[in-house]
């Protein structure tokens, strides 16, 4: 307990001279007066920052990452305890990967009842221990890597000096965490030689009212308090979220930045990014900056500008993995439809999976069975595959366990054609799509989603409606697909 309060001491001196924080929201759920904050006892080692209590802030590398920390830190006790690594300070650490990955995707759905209890943040005793249970589960049937949601509404489940704690994890905006959930998972999972991939959503984010609740200290709050920069969220009507405009650079920045922040601040093998791109058309969302653009480019149009921005997007997190921890995969996971990619996410995927500086492995959510009249599992496959040119892009395919799900409750897959019925009159769909797949020369692994659809992540028994599925392609989780340690020079 000294060690923690002689550590914001001294961080509390390194910032006499620093400029205010930004306004304080005026909701019930936003953070309070830094002055009355209360010193957290849990979680965090003080001791871990010898470095930046050393160095005069302009030796910093990341001079502006060091001044938001500043900000943040004055309002979050675990990241003040947690202190300021500079870029590349956790360049010696090796990761945990394998040559062939079974992953299972862990969503903040899946795990939220284990985070939380009721609206406050659960006690670390209980987390440690649902999170062994599932951990258990996940290494006796054969999986050696974990992605785990830690970013999923422009948010955190760690201390961050750019996104605020998620509502998953602390039970509402405008909380502070009393450990950090993610340290304790990392760990864990090195424990139990689970290989740990931190998944983050690129540009969805929270709602306007929950975003209210967010101290200015953090951009996204401050953007949506400027009028000048107003511009940066779109609302979208469907889903009432806000969603990030990359056209501009300092939302790529924010993105890139907290991206690096994880590989620096943790022992990460991997960071994930899903599907969650552009959306359709929606000419609204960036219509003034297309406009803008075609100023200097007469040539440009949708297509060519949110490729543009996109491709920014992919390889400057890359760009930032790479300058943290070479070591660190950098994998995206694309929606299965490929044509999809090119109209609806505007996603840019055969320049990903051709040149370097974009990838270390692709997962494309092939989320059909063998049957499916369209995209079935073998034909979407070989259609990835056929554009993953690049050899050190590792391919690895994404399943999921959503069809079985639906197949015991008789729900056919109404978008399958011929193929609708598929799950519901057979339960060796997974079987038939290992035995496809295991076949193929470029077969880097699998990946699984997710955790709620096999077990239950409060009690851990088994999900009764996928449980047939399971059984039947259990020996690929556990025999036939082998995963060995990637050695690193």
């Amino acid at each position: 307990m000294k060690k923690r309060i002689l550590a914001l001491l001294l961080c509390a001196l390194t910032l006499v001279g620093v400029s205010a924080c930004g306004e304080e929201s005026s909701s019930e759920g936003s953070t309070a007066d830094p002055t009355s904050e209360e010193v957290s006892t849990d979680g965090g080692d003080a001791s871990k920052d010898e470095t930046s209590k050393e160095k005069n802030p302009e030796d910093y590398v990341d001079k502006d990452g060091y001044q938001q920390f500043l900000k943040v830190s004055k309002v979050d006790s675990l990241l003040a305890e947690r202190g300021f690594k500079d870029q590349g300070e956790n360049s010696d650490y090796v990761p945990l990967n394998y040559n062939k990955m079974k992953a299972m995707w862990i969503s903040q759905y899946d795990f939220q009842k284990v985070y939380c209890n009721g609206n406050a943040q659960r006690d670390e005793k209980s987390f440690r221990e649902l999170v062994a249970k599932a951990y258990k589960n996940l290494v006796n049937l054969g999986f050696n890597t974990v992605i785990v949601q830690v970013r999923p509404n422009a948010d955190s489940f760690y201390p961050s000096a750019y996104y605020p704690y998620s509502h998953y994890v602390v039970g509402r905006y405008g909380k502070n965490a009393t450990y950090d959930p993610i340290k304790i998972m990392i760990e864990m999972a090195h424990e139990k030689n689970l290989s740990f991939h931190a998944w983050i959503n690129p540009m969805r984010g929270m709602s306007p009212a929950n975003l209210s609740s967010v101290n200015t200290v953090y951009p996204a709050a401050s953007w949506e308090a400027d009028k000048s920069k107003t511009r940066y969220l779109y609302e979208r009507a469907d889903d009432g979220l806000n969603y990030l405009n990359i056209a501009y650079e300092d939302v790529r920045n924010l993105i890139i930045d907290a991206a690096g922040e994880i590989v620096r601040h943790y022992d990460v093998d991997g960071v994930h990014m899903d599907d969650y791109f552009y959306f359709g058309t929606v000419p609204a969302f960036d219509d003034i900056e297309l406009k803008a653009a075609a100023k200097e480019d007469k040539t440009i149009n949708r297509q060519k500008f949110r490729y543009k921005n996109l491709n920014t997007l992919v390889s400057g997190i890359y760009s930032a993995i790479k300058a943290e921890n070479k070591n660190v995969l950098f994998g995206i996971s694309p929606a299965g439809n490929l044509n999809s990619m090119a109209t609806t996410y505007y996603a840019d995927v055969k320049t990903w999976l051709s040149q370097d500086g974009y990838l270390d492995y692709i997962m494309p959510q092939i989320y059909f069975g063998m049957e499916h009249g369209t995209w079935s599992f073998s034909d979407t496959y070989e259609r990835w595959s056929a554009i993953t040119t690049n050899p050190n892009i590792m391919f690895t395919a994404g399943m999921s366990f959503g069809k079985a799900m639906m197949g015991y409750d008789g729900t056919g897959d109404e978008n399958a054609g011929a193929g609708k019925d598929e799950w519901i009159k057979n339960k060796d769909v997974f079987k038939k799509c290992f035995e496809y797949s295991v076949k193929q020369p470029n077969y880097d692994g699998f990946a699984i989603f997710c955790y709620q659809y096999l077990w239950d992540p409060i009690t851990g028994r088994a999900n009764v409606k996928t449980a047939l599925e399971l059984n039947n392609c259990k020996k690929y989780f556990t025999d036939v697909i082998k995963g060995e340690p990637i050695k690193y020079n």
